[in-house]
């Protein structure tokens, strides 16, 4: 059986981190879930330990890219990653769907599809300028573009350089696609909890837009990125 690490980058998420460990550890695909506690305030580190995860302690926030990779540093050289998000809960046992066409040797990195009614509900400006993005980067236009649920072949995962914060996704993809890796989206049952049109999520799609904005720009360059925020700005008002 492939050795696979499920790595789970979580901030203050006690509500959902115990349930997401609990599904992951009963997988017997998975080898060990590795959760990443990105400066948490709120005792996820230790909810998680105690629901069976190996836990990496961050004393600062270093943002979602910057946990995951101090989780692939810490998870040795299993032959897959599972990169998952910490809200998942129960639905995170649906995960192993996303491992079999690597286990398959068919492609490098599968990218979880949410249904439709476990997607986010913002204004879908960032999710746009990110699906403009990876068309440039790639060619292809992806269903998911911003989706945490990934899994992905160990030797490719670890010859990335992972973009911090919330640009990890986006550059990912641009950069597996670059290194030449096969990459296909999955539909997967999974669910979260969407963090909506409040003024907290606003908040974080500001946080997600700003990084993938970077990711981009350091990867495809300033004129290409500005032209697709432009692009999603336009489409949205649009509407």
């Amino acid at each position: 059986m492939t050795h696979v690490v499920a790595i789970v980058p979580a901030k203050d998420r006690v509500d959902s981190i115990a349930d997401t460990v609990t599904a992951l550890v009963e997988l017997d695909v998975i080898g060990e879930v590795v959760v990443v506690d990105d400066g948490s305030v709120d005792g996820t580190g230790e909810t998680a330990r105690k629901a069976g995860a190996r836990v990496v302690t961050l004393e600062r926030n270093l943002g979602k890219g910057g946990a995951v990779a101090a989780g692939v540093a810490a998870s040795g050289a299993p032959e897959s990653y599972l990169l998952l998000d910490a809200d998942l809960g129960a639905s995170a046992s649906h995960a192993k769907i996303l491992l079999q066409p690597l286990v398959d040797d068919q492609v490098d990195m599968t990218i979880g599809i949410f249904p439709k009614s476990g997607r986010s509900r913002g204004f879908g400006i960032v999710k746009r300028t990110a699906a403009r993005l990876l068309e440039q980067a790639t060619g292809r236009r992806f269903i998911e573009p911003l989706s945490g649920q990934r899994a992905v072949s160990g030797p490719l995962m670890r010859s990335l350089k992972l973009a911090d914060g919330f640009g990890l996704e986006v550059a990912l993809t641009i950069d597996a696609h670059v290194a030449g890796a096969q990459i296909v989206e999955i539909a997967a049952p999974f669910s979260h909890r969407p963090s909506g049109r409040g003024p907290r999520g606003v908040a974080h799609r500001a946080r997600q837009c700003r990084d993938v904005v970077k990711a981009s720009a350091a990867r495809l360059g300033w004129r290409s990125t500005l032209e697709a925020v432009v692009s999603g700005l336009v489409r949205n008002n649009a509407k």
